[in-house]
């Protein structure tokens, strides 16, 4: 049964464990998303610990739904992490608009100590500027010429098999390496349409991508203050999902009126002329 916020005015909401057999054999289950303490440890992971509590942003569209807590393959896709199989504790919270469609699907992870380090990730993918280094990285459009199906292959199939993906959309990673606690890893997909203005001239354009940038920023922030809170905080989207325009109605064609028959007099026959031979 899917709970779904009545109240988008509310501040922010908690997502809550849900302990579900299905949800540790890899297939989250939707649960209700109650408040409460967050959790230190959980001796029935695998890990010895928990991931995160998600907390998410008031929404006037759709709703965000607890997609469940359980254990799943490490997702980040790049660099060896002490994790084999499916035991990486993970959670997961989705923001689905009316429709059906997926807006948005964060989910956080848990490593041991002595975990991966910020990975090596090619120069487009890495948000230039801060101290982050490699930690923070961000694809615009994730699945332009199947990047996201290359690159992030475990993730992409994983969304894929539970139906939590809509095209297109964007990737923003963040990962928070430890020496001495469980390092944590943070992955958001979602609308590009979230991050991204209407365009409607040069200058719109040329600035148009420090928005995504900035709440890329605050994400890796939030994951920082998750290692050590026990709650990932999802910063608020800087635009709201666009609603498509409903198509105009078709126009009514009416068939026109039948047309009247006109009766025509046939014009009279002239009479033939007399024969000479009977004159």
């Amino acid at each position: 049964m899917t709970f779904t916020l009545t109240k988008p005015a509310r501040p922010a909401l908690v997502f809550s464990a849900v302990a579900l057999a299905a949800a540790l054999a890899g297939c989250a289950a939707p649960g209700a998303m109650p408040t409460g303490p967050a959790p230190a440890t959980d001796a029935g992971t695998s890990q010895g610990t928990r991931a995160p509590l998600i907390t998410v942003p008031p929404t006037s569209i759709g709703n965000w739904i607890d997609l469940g807590e359980f254990n799943a393959p490490w997702l980040a896709g790049d660099s060896p992490v002490p994790v084999t199989g499916p035991n990486a504790p993970t959670r997961v919270a989705g923001w689905r608009r009316e429709d059906g469609r997926w807006l948005a699907i964060v989910l956080v992870q848990t490593a041991p100590a002595n975990g991966p380090q910020c990975p090596l990730a090619n120069n487009q993918e890495v948000v230039a500027g801060g101290d982050d280094g490699h930690c923070l990285r961000m694809r615009r459009n994730a699945d332009y010429d199947g990047w996201m199906a290359r690159q992030n292959s475990v993730l992409h199939q994983w969304l894929a098999a539970r139906g939590w993906s809509a095209l297109p959309r964007s990737w923003v990673a963040y990962r928070v390496p430890n020496e001495s606690g469980p390092a944590l890893e943070v992955h958001a997909v979602f609308d590009p349409n979230l991050i991204e203005p209407v365009t409607r001239n040069p200058n719109d354009f040329l600035i148009a991508g420090a928005p995504g940038t900035q709440w890329a920023r605050q994400l890796g922030a939030a994951a920082r203050e998750a290692g050590s809170t026990g709650r990932l905080a999802v910063p608020q989207f800087p635009y709201t999902p666009r609603v498509a325009v409903a198509p105009a109605p078709a126009p009514v064609v009416t068939a026109p009126p039948p047309a009247r028959a006109t009766q025509l007099t046939p014009a009279p026959r002239p009479l033939p002329e007399p024969r000479a031979d009977r004159e």
